[in-house]
């Protein structure tokens, strides 16, 4: 660069992105750090992260091989069925769960000690829009990763606008990593225009040429703008980063970003999209996200059904496959302390006879990586039974907590309802569905997380009164909450000034492990 530069151009929304997903270079210049136009980037010269540090003793011994099969699995996994007994002489659709469920940390939580070491690549909008305030937030909440982060970990920094930079190689955050991590933070400035897929492209190559890796990476992309970038854009990039075991967790900051591209992205990456509607949250949502990356119990979960019953459907996010009467499940991970639920769909046949008897419905079992073990795992195996009954005898309440996993489900088909709704600026038919599905919750069963699930609604329905109230964050905020409820994941407990809600589906997710950064992001 020239000692002299001229001022960044003016931001550009309304034009699309040409962007190509080569990885052989990436098109077009852009702003650095100092506000001076820098030319595409040398991709070959990115295998230069620093070694892994060798990581500190825990306070417990690492698990020995030979006491492996002594230690309590990593994961356990649990069915409830909707109904305990049903009629045997007719043919009934019945609603079961599987639970994977990883074990909460013990309390006091240190959260510095015996977890796991990180890779963690931030992807920064630094286009003229983020100027003042925003980025001086954006400053102050990366400082505190790096100040929080131990030596084993290591950080890099991508900043992007109308193209996108690697202003700090993949660091270790020693006393020396933490300086540069910090002056690299603090030297930013804002300029330019907007191309969100060439930072992650960025961040993706970062992660791709690294020669050594650590057992959890993550790339953090925070954006306020919109670039014209789609889903089929996208999709390469989201599939780059999982083949090479990254997670990608999207911030939307302010009422103008992309929210529609950005919760598309979260629903490829498998991970919940982040609404930061005030600016002042986004330190506490950045806490939310690494106190959950630092805790992650298990990786590359399968969870396998195998049905004796007709599967009619598996209501979960994350892909699936079927051979014969198998059905496997693909969760990417566990936070320690999180559960995932599988809400299964059942038709249960008739069965000829007046005698009771009992039908096995489905085994289901999970294996996985355990991060603490460092080895492949296979959880025990759980069964999920009914009984068949005579027809005369009264049907039973249905299960409490199939009931609720059901209520979550259906919020987030009726929450990706409304917002269509909101899309078509049809805010009379959006009212009606969340008013209609607001009275069924609460003239049911009553519980915590109904009366949750409730407030969320109320919360979409404010969002969804005039052309005046979507377009003021709208489409963001039911992005968030619909993703949010999808992967029973959470970054943060904030709840926007604009929310009549609380923070009650929030704390449905997050874990203490999370709730502990939060707090010291204050």
């Amino acid at each position: 660069m020239g000692s002299a530069c001229s001022a960044p151009k003016a931001r550009n929304v309304g034009q699309p992105q040409r962007f190509s997903t080569s990885r052989q270079r990436l098109s077009g210049r852009g702003w650095g750090l100092d506000g001076c136009e820098f030319a595409t980037q040398d991709f070959s010269t990115f295998a230069d992260d620093d070694e892994l540090a060798p990581a500190p003793k825990a306070d417990t011994p690492k698990v020995a091989p030979a006491a492996a099969a002594d230690r309590k699995p990593a994961l356990s996994i649990s069915t409830r069925v909707e109904y305990a007994a049903i009629p045997s002489n007719s043919t009934q659709d019945v609603f079961g769960i599987i639970t994977v469920e990883a074990d909460a940390p013990p309390e006091p939580q240190d959260t510095s000690k015996g977890r796991q070491p990180l890779d963690i690549v931030c992807v920064l909008d630094v286009s003229g829009s983020m100027s003042g305030e925003k980025i001086e937030l954006v400053q102050k909440a990366v400082t505190f990763l790096v100040k929080e982060s131990q030596p084993q970990d290591r950080i890099s920094i991508v900043a992007f606008n109308h193209a996108a930079s690697r202003v700090l190689k993949l660091c270790g955050m020693t006393k020396a990593g933490k300086k540069q991590a910090t002056d690299a933070v603090r030297s930013m400035q804002a300029g330019g225009g907007t191309n969100i897929p060439s930072g992650v492209e960025v961040a993706l190559e970062v992660v791709e040429r690294r020669r050594h890796r650590n057992p959890v990476t993550a790339i953090l992309l925070l954006t306020d703008g919109q670039d014209g970038s789609s889903g089929e854009t996208w999709a390469p990039l989201i599939q780059r980063a999982q083949a090479a075991g990254c997670s990608l967790y999207a911030f939307g900051f302010g009422a103008d970003h992309d929210a529609r591209l950005l919760t598309e992205v979260a629903e490829l990456a498998q991970t919940p999209f982040t609404y930061v509607e005030d600016v002042d949250q986004i330190g506490a949502a950045f806490a939310g996200a690494i106190g959950g990356l630092v805790s992650v119990a298990a990786q590359r979960v399968e969870v396998s059904l195998d049905c004796n019953v007709q599967l009619k459907a598996a209501h979960t996010p994350f892909p699936t496959s079927q051979d014969g009467s198998r059905t496997v499940v693909r969760i990417p991970d566990i936070l320690a302390g999180e559960r995932r639920d599988i809400l299964v769909e059942l038709s249960v046949p008739a069965r000829s006879g007046d005698e009771s008897s009992d039908l096995l419905l489905l085994k289901a079992s999970a294996k996985y990586w355990d991060l603490f073990a460092e080895t492949d795992a296979q959880s025990d195996s759980a069964e999920m039974h009914l009984s068949r009954m005579a027809e005369e005898e009264p049907q039973p309440e249905p299960d409490e907590e199939v009931s609720r996993q059901r209520d979550r489900w259906e919020v987030t088909e009726v929450l990706k309802e409304a917002a269509a709704h909101g899309e078509a600026r049809q805010f009379e038919e959006a009212q009606a569905l969340l008013s209609s599905h607001q009275a069924k919750l609460r003239n049911g069963r009553k519980s915590a997380v109904s009366e949750a699930l409730a407030m969320e609604l109320q919360d979409a329905a404010d969002r969804l009164q005039s052309d005046d109230t979507w377009d003021d964050g709208g489409w963001a905020h039911l992005g968030d909450k619909r993703q949010m409820h999808l992967m029973q994941r959470a970054t943060n407990m904030s709840v926007s000034k604009k929310s009549r809600g609380t923070a009650q589906s929030k704390a449905l997710y997050v874990t203490s492990v999370q709730q502990s950064w939060i707090s010291k992001a204050k």
